[in-house]
Parts: structure tokens; sequence; C-alpha cells
């Protein structure tokens, strides 16, 4: 009998040996393309299962190899564009934590002050003191100048230094985040 007719009614024991066949051949035409074993093998299920999935539709006329790399080259445009999307929804996203983390990094609700206090632990103690009378405790630059014998000028440098290096902070913070979650 032929296997495409056999998979077409449901024939589980013909599948199998299709699969056994080709799923080889399919992998490495995977791993040709994007170079990571992990992802080839996930495609070669996702393409068999597509085969099954769709197996009303297999044509007898058309070897079933033809078909086959059809589908597995419909995965792979699917599994590329997927992942394309994803990463562009990463950099949206970081880039727009980017540009709002200097209204946003005091206002982050930290589980409790250890957090904030990591963070701010990162900046040099004057810096840190500068962002801290600044952003925390409300004062304005000429107090901080005043209470620190800076100048002015010294303590918006301070404060747009601590918040470029908040800002990179925040981002690897998020970046981490999001890679966890894939």
């Amino acid at each position: 009998m032929n296997p495409i007719i056999a998979i077409q009614e449901n024939n589980h024991d013909a599948f199998k040996d299709i699969y056994l066949q080709w799923h080889e051949r399919t992998y490495y035409f995977f791993l040709k393309k994007i170079k990571s074993e992990e992802a080839a093998k996930e495609m070669v299920q996702l393409t068999f299962i597509r085969i099954w999935k769709y197996r009303s539709s297999l044509s007898i006329n058309h070897p079933f190899e033809v078909q086959l790399f059809t589908t597995a080259r419909s995965v792979l445009i699917d599994e590329l564009r997927k992942h394309a999307h994803q990463r562009e929804l990463q950099k949206s996203f970081a880039k727009k934590v980017y540009e709002d983390s200097e209204n946003c990094v005091v206002s982050i609700q930290f589980e409790n002050d250890n957090h904030l206090k990591y963070v701010l632990h990162k900046l040099p103690p004057v810096r840190r003191k500068v962002f801290e009378l600044s952003k925390l405790e409300g004062y304005s630059y000429k107090e901080i100048a005043t209470l620190l014998a800076i100048s002015v000028k010294t303590v918006d440098n301070h404060l747009s230094q601590a918040m470029k290096q908040l800002k990179a902070l925040l981002l690897v913070f998020l970046i981490t985040l999001i890679n966890l979650f894939q």
C-alpha cells in the first residue's frame, strides 16, 4: 500500500515508518539553515505534526519527499517570522523602557528597600547622595548644592550620570527578565 494513502487513512504505523525514514534528513535540513540543534529538533517535530494534521491534503500524485520539504520550508519560514517578531517586540520594549526610564526609575515599586539600596550602591558615593537627596527626599538642585558644598551644575551632572547608570542597570535587568521567559 502506498504510504501516503496509508497516512491519509489514519494508519499510525505508516506514519511512524515515514517519520523514521525522513526525520534525520529533515533535521539536517533545518540544522543547515538555522545552526541550532534544539530549534532544528523542534522544527522537525512541528513539520511532522503538520504532515499528520493535514494528512488528508497529501497528494498521491507528488512524491512524499517533495511534500515533506515543502511543509518543512513553510515551518521554517513561520518560525523565522515568529522569532523576528519576538526580537522586534523585545527591542521595542527595551527602547521604550530606556526612553521612559528617567521618569520611572524613581517610581518603580521595589519589593523592599534592599532592592533600592542594592541598585543605588552601584553608584559612586557622591552621585548616590545627590540622587537620594533629589529623587527620594525631594531637595532642589540649589539645596543639594548648598548641603554638599558643590555647584548647581555639578549637582545636575551627578543626576544626569546617575540616571544614565540606573537606566543601563534597568535595561540589563529587563533584558535578563525577557530572556528568562523565552
